[in-house]
């Protein structure tokens, strides 16, 4: 499973048992970290998830991003609650990138907007599974 985590929304995706394919789940409204995190921890269940990877947030230049203070508390939350694996992945380019495969994928503009985060979140999980390899 992946998050793209902002302010206000957690932006959710999947994959198949196989590690193959790669889905837009849902997104989120952020509430508090306790509610955000039993939401998650829901569908991770529900899922069978064995892994979640979280997008850094990074500027272009590689430096952190502001948004890191809000997401950081709801990543240790989560690596003391799941009782698997909670690790970083790179998200640069991610949302320009899921606007394409939107676009590609016949999203109506109306939705986009929307559907954003958990199209993020997917190719944020589709990178990391390129770059870690077969499990």
């Amino acid at each position: 499973m992946a998050l793209d985590v902002g302010s206000k929304t957690i932006g959710i995706a999947v994959t198949d048992p196989l590690k193959i394919t790669v889905r837009p789940l849902t997104t989120l409204s952020r509430e508090t970290v306790q509610q955000d995190t039993e939401q998650i921890g829901r569908m991770v269940q529900d899922h069978q998830v064995e892994r979640v990877v979280v997008g850094m947030p990074r500027h272009l230049g590689g430096g952190k991003s502001e948004i890191l203070d809000v997401i950081e508390p709801l990543v240790t939350n989560l690596r003391e609650t799941l009782g698997i694996p909670v690790q970083w992945a790179e998200e640069r380019l991610s949302t320009k990138h899921a606007e394409k495969l939107m676009a590609q994928a016949g999203v109506p503009v109306s939705q986009r907007r929307s559907k954003r985060n958990e199209f993020s979140a997917a190719v944020i999980l589709q990178w990391y599974l390129e770059e870690s390899g077969p499990a």
